[in-house]
C-alpha cells in the first residue's frame, strides 16, 4: 500500500506566507467557529479564473472573493522539483519539473483564501462552479486535488481527526499529460480520495481550501500549467459521471496492459491463463494469473492448491520472483502442491512503467470501487483450474497475500470462510477499520497466521495499532477461548541476520529497518482444531521476508531492508499445511 509518511503536505511546506491575516474580498462573508481571524468567503462567480501567471508571480489573481501564495513540497527525499513561472507560446504558464522522489513524491499547489497563513487554512466557498478546469501540456502523470476543510487537520484549520499524515488524502483525480496543450475539465463529484487516509467522503466545495498537484514516487514529471479556475456546467448539460472511473480508463495511459503477454519464462509447470469477468458497470476485463503445477501431479488430482495474492501496484510475477523468490515453486515440487499467483484488475495504482506491465491493485478496503470483484476473481480462478483438468474440484485451498494481497486475503476469509484451509496474511492492509470476523467455529479454516512489523514503513503511522487486535478476533472466531487467546506462547525467532550492517548510507527509512528482530505468538487449545500464529518484527521494511536482501537504492530508501531472520514461504506453507486434511481423505 502507498502513503505519504509523516510529511505535512499542507502550506506549512510551501514558500513563506504571509504572517497575518487579511481583510477577505468577498462581497459577502460569515465567521467560522474557531478560527480566530478565518471568515468564509462566499462568492457570486462571476470570475472564474484562479491563475493565468500573467501578472504578480507567485500569486494567484485577487478575483472572485480570492487571494492566495503558490507554494512546494516533497517527501524529503533526493529528488528534483523546480517551479517556475515562464514565458512560454506567446504569454506565461506555470513550469514545473519533478523527479527522483523514492518514498511518495512530490508535489506544489496553491492557497485560495486571502487570510490563509503557513499555519492555519481558510475556507473558501466555490459551490456555485461545477467543478475545476485548467490547460496543461507535458509528460508523466499529475494527480490533481482539492483540499477542502474535511481532509485537513484541525490543527491546520479543518475538521479531520485521523491520526498521522491520513488527513493529507485530498479527493482528487490521476491526469495523463500529453506533448500539446489540453483543456482538462473535471466536475466537483468526480475528485474522490486514493483512500489511503481512510476516507472514502469526496469534495466539500463550499469549504475549499487549496489547489493540489502531486507527483508520484519513482515518477518524472514535466508539466506546463496556464488559466487554472472553476467552470460553470452549460444550462441543461447533461449530468457529470461522478466518482471511480472505470479500471482501464483510471490506469495510466503510458501502463502495458496486455493480459497474455508474461515476463516469466512459461513452460509446461508453469503457465500463464486469462478469462473474461464481468464488471458491474464497465462491460468485460480479461483476468489472468499464473499457476505453477508440478509435473508429477496427474490430471485432476486431489493435491492442495495456494493462491498468493502480491501488493498493490504489482503483478502475479512479482509476487512469484520479487517477493518470494521462487520458493513457493520450489516447495511445491518438493511436496506435491499447486501455487496460484493471482493478478489484480488494472487500476490508478497500475505501474506507468511500461517494462512493468499488468499491474493491478486488489479491490479491498478503501481500494474497492464497485466494479470489480475480487472474491469472485479468485472463485473464477478455482473453477478455471476445474475447467482445465488440473484439480478434482473439492481440493484443500490455502491463501496467502502480503500488503493489500494480504488485506485481499482476509477479505476473501470473511466472505467465504468455508472456501479456506488456511490463511496467511503478511503485512496487510486491513482497512482503517477491519470488518468483523464471522463465526469460524463450523468452517473448514483451520489456521491463520499473521505476519507484520511495528513502524512498517509501506504504511500509514501507526497502522500496526489496527492489526494488533486482529489475531486474538480471528481466534474466538475459530473458537479458542478466551482465556488461551490471552496468554499466547510466546517464541523469540534466532536473529540469524544483522540486516544493513554494512549499509553507510543516510536513508531515515534504511537506518529505521536494521537489523530487525522477530518474535513469534501462537494461540492454540488442546481441544480446539483452529490456531492462530502471529509473527511481529520490530522494525523491517514491507517486504515477505527470505533471505535475500534487495539492493537497489530507490527500493530500500522507499520501503527499508527486507527481514532475512526466516523465509516467509517455508513457514506459510509448514504452518497451513498442519491445517490440511490427511492426503488418503481429498
Amino acid at each position: 500500500m502507498r502513503r505519504f509518511g509523516s510529511v505535512v503536505v499542507a502550506l506549512t511546506l510551501g514558500v513563506s506566507l504571509a504572517a497575518g491575516c487579511r481583510k477577505p474580498l468577498a462581497s459577502s462573508a460569515t465567521r467560522v467557529p474557531g478560527g480566530p481571524a478565518c471568515s468564509l468567503v462566499r462568492v457570486q462567480g462571476n470570475a472564474p479564473l484562479v491563475d493565468d501567471f500573467e501578472t504578480d508571480p507567485g500569486r494567484i489573481l485577487a478575483e472572485d472573493g480570492r487571494g492566495g501564495w503558490w507554494f512546494s513540497y516533497d517527501d524529503g527525499t533526493r529528488g528534483r522539483l523546480l517551479r517556475e513561472e515562464v514565458e512560454v507560446d506567446g504569454s506565461r504558464a506555470l513550469h514545473v519539473v519533478a523527479s527522483g522522489f523514492v518514498r511518495w513524491g512530490a508535489g506544489f499547489g496553491a492557497s485560495l483564501h486571502p487570510a490563509t497563513t503557513a499555519r492555519l487554512g481558510c475556507p473558501y466557498d466555490a459551490s456555485v462552479y461545477s467543478g475545476v478546469r485548467f490547460r496543461a501540456r507535458g509528460h508523466g502523470r499529475l494527480r490533481v486535488m482539492l483540499a477542502d476543510v474535511n481532509n485537513t487537520p484541525v490543527a491546520r484549520g479543518g475538521s479531520c481527526t485521523r491520526p498521522g499524515a491520513r488527513c493529507d488524502d485530498h479527493p482528487g483525480v490521476w491526469v495523463d499529460l500529453e506533448p500539446e496543450w489540453k483543456t482538462y475539465e473535471y466536475p466537483f463529484c468526480t475528485l474522490v480520495p486514493e483512500g489511503w487516509g481512510g476516507s472514502t467522503q469526496g469534495i466539500d466545495p463550499s469549504r475549499l481550501l487549496a489547489f493540489h498537484f502531486r507527483v508520484g514516487a519513482r515518477q518524472s514529471v514535466e508539466v506546463w500549467l496556464d488559466d487554472l479556475g472553476f467552470y460553470r456546467a452549460a444550462p441543461g448539460a447533461p449530468g457529470p459521471r461522478c466518482g471511480l472511473p472505470c479500471p482501464l480508463d483510471a490506469a495510466p495511459r503510458s501502463a502495458r496492459i496486455e493480459p497474455l503477454f508474461s515476463t516469466a519464462p512459461l513452460t509446461r509447470e508453469l503457465s500463464l491463463h486469462t478469462f473474461e469477468q464481468a464488471t458491474k458497470s464497465c462491460g468485460p476485463l480479461v483476468r489472468r494469473y499464473l499457476s505453477y503445477v508440478p509435473n508429477g501431479l496427474g490430471s485432476r488430482c486431489s493435491a492442495p492448491v495456494l493462491l498468493m495474492l502480491h501488493g498493490s501496484g504489482a503483478n502475479a510475477e512479482s509476487a512469484r520472483t520479487f517477493m518470494t523468490r521462487n520458493r513457493f515453486d520450489a516447495l511445491a515440487a518438493r511436496d506435491g502442491f499447486i501455487v496460484v499467483y493471482g493478478n489484480a484488475a488494472p487500476s490508478a495504482r497500475t505501474d506507468p512503467n511500461p517494462g512493468f506491465p499488468n499491474t493491478g491493485t486488489w479491490r479491498q478496503g478503501f481500494l474497492d470501487d464497485g466494479q470489480v470483484d475480487d472474491v469472485d476473481y479468485l472463485e473464477r480462478v478455482l473453477g478455471d483450474l476445474e475447467t482445465r483438468g488440473v484439480v478434482r474440484g473439492d481440493n484443500p485451498v490455502l491463501l496467502a497475500g502480503h500488503s493489500s494481497g494480504g488485506g485481499m486475503a482476509l477479505e476473501a476469509a470473511r466472505r467465504i470462510p468455508q472456501r479456506w484451509r488456511g490463511l496467511a496474511a503478511v503485512m496487510p492492509y486491513d482497512g482503517e477499520q477491519p470488518k468483523p470476523v464471522p463465526d469460524l467455529s463450523t468452517t473448514k479454516l483451520r489456521r491463520v497466521l499473521f505476519v507484520y512489523t511495528l513502524r512498517d514503513p509501506g504504511m500509514a503511522d501507526g497502522y500496526h495499532e489496527t492489526l494488533a487486535p486482529l489475531p486474538a478476533e480471528w481466534a474466538a472466531a475459530m473458537g479458542v477461548p478466551k482465556s488461551v487467546i490471552a496468554a499466547p506462547r510466546r517464541t523469540s525467532l534466532p536473529n540469524a541476520v544483522n540486516e544493513g550492517e554494512s549499509y553507510r548510507g543516510r536513508s531515515g527509512v534504511v537506518l529505521a529497518t536494521r537489523n530487525s528482530q522477530v518474535t513469534q505468538l501462537d494461540i492454540e487449545a488442546a481441544d480446539v482444531d483452529g490456531q492462530v500464529r502471529l509473527l511481529i518484527m520490530d522494525h523491517a521494511g514491507h517486504f515477505w521476508p527470505n533471505p535475500t536482501q534487495d539492493t537497489e537504492a530507490w527500493v530500500l530508501e522507499r520501503w527499508g531492508l527486507r527481514n532475512q531472520d526466516f523465509d516467509a514461504a517455508d513457514l506459510v506453507w509448514e504452518y497451513l499445511r498442519g491445517g490440511l486434511p490427511p492426503p488418503n481423505s481429498r
